[in-house]
């Protein structure tokens, strides 16, 4: 199930009792959350809604909690965050594990109570795990594409009379990674410093967008290897005044090149790649762009210099900038 279809459920008042929600696409588990919420009315709420932290509440208060009557009131709603004991590395008492199965077996019909495992990974093994699966209802909701997180934003912007020219779209994308969560925090400034046009133009997010980090590194590994000297440092030496620890920093470099040399040795679309390297599509898309314009030898290169500067960081006295300073201008001789 899918956040829309999970609207038309609340709307026709078809609820279920039990929700499992999954995800890892803040601004649509944010607007799950709302939804949730939204089945209680505002002066009902502190009676009839209940959010609990599993990793600060004991799950027998949850539980208890679950189970309890609407209080003057048609429902009641228990939001579950952190529910740690559907893995396999938690475990659940004997009297815990009684009430969770006479919750899940039998609910208070006006009762919704709703998991919000997002991107932990479930024990379909255990007896809990595999009856609330079969109980609840599954909503699902990953990480926008590239094309869906534009195509999201376009809407966004359409139902406010805004609109976006095609760079401005296209450098908002490069500058979040094509995180439609990002780019959605990203409109309330993009907005209101283009009230009076309706126009966002791209001279508006390269002055308002700050690149994420993946993002700089990107350009950063690509100032490198086409021996941009000047570019390159400069780059570097910014992320460090911006608070960038060394390592840190020299970790997500060797990443990236690591991220081309792996990309270079699988086929595949840019969502199969993405699903076995564990990263978002639109980086993929990019590192494909990265490896038609520059040759294997140079970016295998790159990654083990990169492993070489680690080293030295973490067992000599070195100092970080001076390390990278002589990487960059030796990286093509």
């Amino acid at each position: 199930m899918n956040l829309k279809q999970l609207q038309q459920q609340i709307e026709n008042d078809a609820v279920a009792n039990f929700y499992v929600v999954t995800g890892e696409e803040d601004a649509l588990l944010a607007s799950a959350y709302r939804l949730f919420q939204s089945l209680i009315a505002d002066e009902d709420r502190d009676m009839n809604l209940a959010q609990f932290d599993l990793s600060e509440v004991n799950l027998d208060t949850m539980i208890n909690d679950a189970m309890s009557m609407p209080f003057f009131g048609n429902k009641r709603v228990t939001i579950v965050d952190n529910p740690q004991f559907l893995t396999a590395t938690a475990k659940v008492n004997n009297h815990d594990q009684e009430l969770l199965l006479k919750l899940l077996q039998q609910p208070n019909a006006e009762n919704v109570i709703v998991f919000f495992v997002k991107q932990l990974k479930l024990d379909k093994r255990k007896k809990i795990t595999k009856l609330l699966l079969k109980q609840a209802e599954i909503v699902d909701l990953p990480l926008l594409s590239e094309k869906q997180s534009q195509q999201a934003i376009a809407g966004y912007l359409s139902q406010r009379n805004y609109q976006m020219t095609p760079e401005a779209m296209t450098e908002l994308l490069k500058r979040t990674n094509a995180n439609y969560s990002n780019m959605l925090n990203e409109m309330p400034k993009l907005l209101a410093f283009a009230h009076k046009a309706k126009k966002i133009e791209l001279s508006t997010v390269q002055a308002l967008v700050p690149k994420t980090l993946t993002a700089n590194v990107f350009d950063l590994v690509n100032y490198v290897i086409q021996a941009k000297v000047e570019e390159a440092l400069v780059l570097y030496r910014d992320l460090l005044l911006s608070g960038e620890a060394p390592l840190r920093l020299n970790a997500v470099l060797t990443s990236q090149f690591r991220l081309l040399l792996q990309v270079a040795g699988l086929q595949g679309n840019d969502n199969d790649i993405s699903k076995q390297l564990g990263v978002h599509p639109y980086r993929i898309k990019l590192a494909k762009q990265s490896l038609r314009q520059y040759k294997l030898y140079d970016i295998r290169n790159g990654y083990l210099k990169m492993l070489d500067i680690e080293i030295q960081l973490k067992t000599t006295q070195h100092n970080p900038e001076r390390l990278f300073e002589l990487f960059v201008m030796n990286f093509s001789k």
